[in-house]
């Protein structure tokens, strides 16, 4: 176990590229948590921002459709505090049990449709929907998760014409171009989701732009 502040780290949920997730407790509180950590918070100033912001919107829009988020801490190492989930994502689900109904999949598209309203409204591009970042609950919540990757207007960071940031097999051909994106790249991206969530597959296997498997 790890002691961050006064949370005790006590097991690792997943980790990726940027951040790690653990479950958590604090004394006196017997509801636990989850903790994301930011991972190498001094690679640089842009790296650590774009990880709070995705706090910050989190705690600006306290959508159900979007992971609860209680705090978000600017320390020598950056954390949020969320709300601890329980499911399953939806490519885990894919992989371990085949494609979904038609029905299961409807109920996913107008609940993950709801969540890219009210992020549109506000100018935020989410830029990495995928099968993998959706969380289907034990409570019959849809969640949107991982918005670090987002595009949002009131907390922007500088980037340059050209950069391609998300997930390639579910990118919008201006999205893989490094072109300007909007919000009906988001909804690509969920096309190619729910067809995944429906057919058992992704309609595309490539990797890559040049279409490297």
């Amino acid at each position: 176990m790890t002691q961050l502040d006064e949370w005790t780290l006590e097991s690792i949920l997943g980790s990726g590229g940027v951040a790690e997730v653990w479950l958590a407790r604090r004394p006196g509180d017997p509801k636990p948590v989850a903790i994301k950590l930011l991972k190498d918070p001094d690679r640089s100033a842009a790296h650590r921002a774009r990880f709070l912001r995705e706090g910050h919107i989190l705690r600006r829009l306290n959508h159900p459709g979007l992971v609860r988020c209680a705090s978000v801490h600017d320390s020598p190492r950056p954390y949020l505090v969320m709300e601890l989930l329980e499911g399953t994502d939806l490519e885990t689900r894919i992989e371990s049990q085949g494609a979904l109904s038609a029905r299961a999949v409807e109920d996913i598209a107008n609940k993950l449709l709801e969540v890219l309203e009210v992020l549109h409204r506000q100018g935020i591009l989410h830029r990495d929907i995928k099968s993998g970042n959706v969380f289907l609950t034990r409570d019959d919540r849809v969640i949107l998760l991982d918005l670090g990757l987002a595009l949002d207007p009131d907390h922007p960071l500088t980037t340059t014409l050209g950069d391609v940031v998300g997930t390639w097999a579910y990118m919008a051909p201006e999205q893989i171009a490094g072109g300007e994106v909007d919000a009906r790249a988001d909804l690509y991206s969920l096309g190619v989701t729910l067809y995944e969530a429906l057919a058992g597959h992704r309609p595309y296997l490539a990797h890559g732009a040049a279409g490297f498997l």
